[in-house]
């Protein structure tokens, strides 16, 4: 998605963020669906402010039982993009204008929560056997140990 530098005033104006990410750039074991994303954006002197907000779902797995899960995020980014010739700054702009999608996948990438567990009193799998100790003990005895 494309934001044209013309568009920008010091006003500040919203709009809605088309993107689907693909499963893959997650890994394996996650995937987030119904995102509701909009960007925020104005301009202060050569500075460009860029401010992503809204919601989505995140489809993974416990990261101790491996059940699968479905977790909302809400989302507010704030990105500050200067122009290319500045020196020692993170994001910056060249040209008529600014491609939205990074941003867009690491601010998805960013707001996904760190440890996700199905509950914080998860007991995980049993590491001799495999089984879910949520269900029980498995009999195996190395789940007590």
């Amino acid at each position: 998605m494309l934001l044209y530098l013309s568009e920008i005033t010091e006003s500040k104006a919203p709009r809605d963020v088309e993107y689907h990410i693909a499963g893959d750039e997650l890994g394996e074991s996650a995937e987030i669906k119904n995102v509701s994303l909009k960007v925020e954006f104005y301009r202060a002197s050569e500075t460009i402010s860029l401010r992503f907000f809204g919601n989505a779902t995140v489809k993974t797995a416990c990261d101790r039982c491996l059940a699968d899960l479905e977790l909302e995020m809400d989302i507010d980014e704030n990105y500050y993009l200067f122009p290319e010739n500045t020196p020692d700054v993170d994001y910056f702009y060249s040209g008529d204008e600014i491609e939205l999608d990074d941003f867009v996948r690491e601010t998805l990438v960013m707001n996904m929560p760190g440890k996700v567990l199905c509950s914080e009193d998860c007991k995980g799998l049993c590491s001799k056997c495999g089984a879910d100790l949520n269900l029980g003990d498995c009999g195996c005895g190395k789940s007590g140990e």
